[in-house]
């Protein structure tokens, strides 16, 4: 009778020690979730912490993939995704403009890329290191002070002065109308977006189907802003931007859009205009 029992008690005490043994393995060794792993540094990024996790941001390219580029910025969800055909090849948050038409929605085409740009807004600095917010095209230095303008790097135009580059994430709309994007994604695209990538700036509802199917003209290029006022000093790098090549676009890509093919209302030349229809053109309200 024991040999019989001692069987019979061998499995009862055998059962909780496997099922303990395989709880504690599967938790140990399971991977955490792609999208919990912070992938980039970012300051500021939703004002807490300066990580930007996985499930926000993509970047994974095959240039063999069928289709032509294309960018497109939704307002509504802050996040900006980028196409091959409908293939998705990436994706990230944004901060567009702080408020209603300072990034107007519509169909462009990157107009110019300059990788080392710098705004018109900035700071002023004196000996002691105190800041002043400035805009060099109205704001005068005081005695002693240095004007230090704000920094856009990878910078793509877009629709005049508002344009796609990397910049400061606080998880919502804050810029003066560019599309401020985490340093991988406009590093990335700006080395593989040629002058003339279609852009399209939308408030959310839209299906990329759709949308590569649009008629190449509706797409407009819109190179400059409007000019500074008289006397200002431009806040440039100094470096020349890439002009637009006429090899890389299409005949049509600078064509205004025919009024039959229009989603939205005319859209005016510029996010200046867009935003203060004033003598200086608004161009105070931009980055």
């Amino acid at each position: 009778m024991k040999l019989p029992l001692f069987h019979l008690l061998v499995p009862c005490l055998c059962v909780p020690f496997l099922f303990s043994s395989c709880g504690t393995t599967g938790g140990g060794s399971s991977p955490s979730s792609s999208s919990n792993v912070p992938v980039e540094e970012m300051t500021g990024y939703f004002e807490e912490s300066g990580t930007i996790p996985g499930h926000l941001l993509k970047w994974e390219d095959d240039p063999s993939l069928p289709g032509k580029l294309l960018v497109v910025v939704d307002k509504k969800k802050q996040m900006m995704y980028v196409y091959r055909g409908t293939h998705r090849i990436a994706y990230a948050p944004i901060s567009s403009g702080r408020s209603s038409g300072m990034t107007p929605s519509g169909y462009f085409r990157i107009a110019s890329k300059d990788a080392d740009h710098h705004s018109y807004y900035g700071a002023f600095i004196n000996a002691a290191g105190e800041l002043r917010d400035g805009d060099i095209r109205k704001d005068a230095a005081r005695p002693g002070e240095r004007f230090e303008p704000a920094k856009m790097p990878y910078f793509m135009r877009v629709n005049g002065a508002v344009g796609i580059h990397e910049g400061y994430l606080p998880g919502r709309p804050s810029s003066h109308g560019c599309i401020r994007i985490p340093h991988l994604v406009a590093k990335n695209l700006f080395e593989v977006a040629p002058v003339g990538t279609r852009v399209i700036v939308r408030d959310g509802d839209w299906n990329i189907h759709e949308l590569q199917k649009k008629p190449s003209g509706i797409f407009r290029t819109v190179h400059k802003p409007s000019a500074p006022r008289a006397g200002a000093n431009s806040a440039s790098s100094g470096k020349k931007e890439l002009v637009k090549s006429e090899a890389s676009v299409e005949k049509d890509a600078a064509a205004m859009p025919p009024v039959g093919e229009q989603e939205n209302a005319p859209l005016p030349s510029s996010g200046a205009d867009a935003v203060t229809p004033s003598s200086s053109h608004g161009l105070e309200r931009l980055e």
